[in-house]
């Protein structure tokens, strides 16, 4: 069986409570079991594995990592399909997430060392990640009088800290954000936005983190530029 089967059939198969609110009662859509279709949510997901999985095996190359990445990515993709749909992210994707996050900086910090160089960066990159989205939705809260992120995005970028640690969180945000401002133009020029219109930050910031990994030979000369750059001395 396919990812892209597979998922469909895991989300079609999960309780109903998972994709509500902790205070909602599932509805009769979610109980029906029949949530999502191979097409074409089935056919997306595949596509989508298929193009991240090859772009991460380039990138990465045969290592210690590339596994866990790949299995990280198929929770991500049922993240994604779950909150673009539902605008839920369940908190036990989340928590596969995060041990496989883990899992990734434990090894990247005993190797390569491409994401992970101290044994305190995956918390520093925890606390980061879920701090900053708490921070723009108060933001959000306080000037426009609506929330700007859901608990559950708060919580995956917690869990994805943990695999990029300080530095790679912040640019797997700034990915996310303007993926999100992408996608978000496109909408209100094809004429289909609508008023109060809502787009799930998950699918974004999952995309953001398989980009993360994949661009990361690209972003490493960047931060040693900049750190030789704060390490000069300007001459009297």
């Amino acid at each position: 069986m396919g990812i892209g089967p597979l998922s469909c059939r895991i989300l079609n198969k999960i309780p109903a409570a998972w994709l509500c609110d902790y205070d909602e009662e599932p509805s009769e859509e979610l109980k029906n079991g029949i949530r999502f279709k191979m097409k074409p949510t089935g056919i997306v997901i595949s596509v989508t594995a298929a193009v991240v999985f090859a772009c991460t095996a380039l990138s990465v190359g045969i290592s210690a990592e590339l596994p866990v990445a790949l299995i990280l990515y198929c929770f991500l993709l049922l993240i994604s399909a779950s909150d673009a749909k539902y605008t839920i992210i369940p908190d036990q994707f989340t928590i596969a997430a995060a041990i496989l996050s883990l899992v990734f900086a434990v090894i990247d910090f005993l190797t390569d060392k491409s994401f992970i160089t101290t044994w305190y960066s995956p918390l520093l990159g925890a606390v980061c990640g879920g701090a900053i989205l708490m921070l723009l939705d108060l933001f959000s809260t306080l000037i426009f009088k609506k929330a700007g992120f859901g608990f559950g995005d708060v919580k995956l970028m917690a869990a994805l800290g943990l695999m990029f640690g300080l530095k790679y969180i912040l640019v797997l945000l700034v990915i996310a954000s303007f993926a999100a401002a992408i996608n978000f133009l496109v909408v209100i020029f094809a004429g289909k936005a609508k008023k109060g219109i809502y787009l799930p930050m998950g699918p974004y910031i999952c995309l953001a983190a398989a980009l993360t990994v994949i661009l990361q030979p690209l972003f490493q000369p960047v931060f040693d530029m900049y750190k030789l750059v704060l390490q000069m001395q300007v001459l009297p």
